[in-house]
């Protein structure tokens, strides 16, 4: 009887201690992300971390809650595994045999495109599309209540989305993003960016002091936070590479790279620390460890600076804001009057305007040629409209007017030449298929 005893004893440590060494076995990623678009039928499972199975991929993938391509973000906050869709506010939780849903509320359509991220325990999302319109609103998650929270943070951008928002401790970066309001015809790139401060819940402006900037959009391309670095996918020229944020040195690197389309489309990717690795359909990963190779691939390409934050006035800046209000008033004679004559140069409709006054025209076949041979020529063949008015050079056009005016003329002319000779429109409208409210252009010789 006692040996009897002695081995059920036995037997049940041996679950206790295997229990206990499987949950040590769990690997804690920083971050993992999961395609929902991607066929798994080959996937090699076993090359995932360790506590990430089969059915947890398959089941999330299969959730009804999912409402774009966007990849889905898994975290670990508090011991628990979490899974987040973007454009949804659905809180996912693994029970161990499937998944649960925290989020109590019914809003959807408003976190398109975010960017997630855990701090002190705390689950936040930012960013940045929704509504139509680009945002950094900045929520945190309440477990109590279920519900997304806003964060109150002072002097928020307007109508702009970051695309590569990165944090290191109090600071998020947001830079190379994009302004957008659809019902006011705004899109308009961002090539330098902003830094939240978490501490003091203020948003200030910085530059990115690097000459090269792309001048293709990099809305589409994702970004990718490390610990120490923040990794965009980006164009420098005519070379497809990372630019790397050195969050330490608050510099900006560079590497061109042969795996830039592994980065852009995979199955599941995974971060620990200063590295991550992308699977593709099979299972087959690529690795991106910046801090390995920094010396030898990555090129200094300049610096980030930083402005200060927009002051929070208190009772002893009162005499200073009524001596700059009342130079304001001393100048607004002058001021009202430059304004109302300007205005009414600039409310000329734009429909009625020759395209001589739009600066150029496509009036000869030689014209409508080299804009052919330019179009044909994009790396890309989907583009949005700021790729397409860089090709009609309507991107210089301060008038958001002239340039839609500008922009429908030209696809007129190129599509009735390319018509005449091939059959068929070059430049086709369309719909983007992450997100249907974007308009994109597809390019099809």
């Amino acid at each position: 009887m006692k040996a009897a005893l002695f081995f059920i004893g036995l037997f049940f440590s041996c679950l206790t201690l295997l229990a206990q060494s499987e949950q040590d076995s769990v690997d804690r990623f920083d971050w993992l992300k999961i395609n929902p678009t991607e066929s798994y039928a080959d996937f090699a499972w076993e090359r995932l971390p360790k506590g990430i199975t089969q059915a947890m991929v398959e089941l999330v993938v299969a959730s009804p809650y999912i409402s774009s391509n966007d990849p889905i973000n898994l975290f670990y906050v508090k011991d628990q595994l979490l899974a987040l869709l973007p454009c949804t506010f659905e809180v996912l939780r693994w029970k161990g045999d499937g998944w649960e849903n925290l989020y109590k509320g019914t809003s959807s359509g408003f976190n398109c495109h975010p960017h997630f991220f855990v701090r002190e325990g705390n689950l936040y999302s930012m960013g940045r599309y929704g509504f139509w319109e680009g945002h950094s609103e900045l929520l945190k998650f309440d477990f109590v209540k279920g519900i997304w929270d806003p964060v109150s943070v002072s002097s928020p951008p307007k109508h702009y989305g970051g695309v590569g928002i990165f944090v290191d401790g109090d600071r998020v970066f947001s830079i190379l993003g994009e302004y957008i309001h659809q019902p006011s015809q705004l899109f308009e790139p961002e090539k330098n960016g902003y830094v939240l401060d978490l501490k003091n819940q203020s948003w200030s402006s910085l530059q990115l002091d690097f000459p090269e900037k792309s001048e293709n959009s990099i809305w589409i391309l994702p970004a990718y936070d490390l610990k120490d670095y923040g990794i965009q996918l980006y164009q420098l020229k005519a070379n497809l590479g990372l630019l790397l944020v050195h969050k330490k040195e608050n510099s900006l690197y560079f590497a061109q790279n042969n795996d830039f389309g592994k980065f852009k489309q995979f199955s599941v990717a995974v971060a620990f620390g200063n590295s991550a690795v992308f699977f593709d359909k099979y299972g087959v990963p690529t690795f991106l460890s910046p801090e390995k190779d920094f010396e030898v691939r990555y090129k200094k390409v300049g610096d980030i600076l930083f402005t200060k934050p927009s002051p929070s006035y208190g009772l002893e800046e009162w005499s200073f804001s009524i001596l700059a209000g009342l130079l304001l008033l001393m100048a607004g004679g002058g001021g009202l009057w430059w304004r109302k004559y300007h205005l009414s140069k600039r409310s000329e409709p734009a429909e009625s305007l020759p395209l001589a006054e739009e600066q150029g025209t496509v009036d000869g076949v030689e014209d409508i040629a080299r804009l052919v041979a330019k179009l044909l020529a994009q790396p890309v063949l989907l583009v949005d409209v700021h790729q397409l008015d860089q090709v009609f050079g309507a991107s210089e056009l301060e008038s958001l007017d002239y340039r839609r005016v500008r922009r429908s003329r030209y696809i007129k002319a190129v599509n009735q030449q390319y018509q005449e000779k091939e059959g068929k429109e070059l430049i086709v409208r369309t719909k983007s298929e992450a997100d249907k409210r974007i308009i994109l252009y597809r390019i099809s010789p």
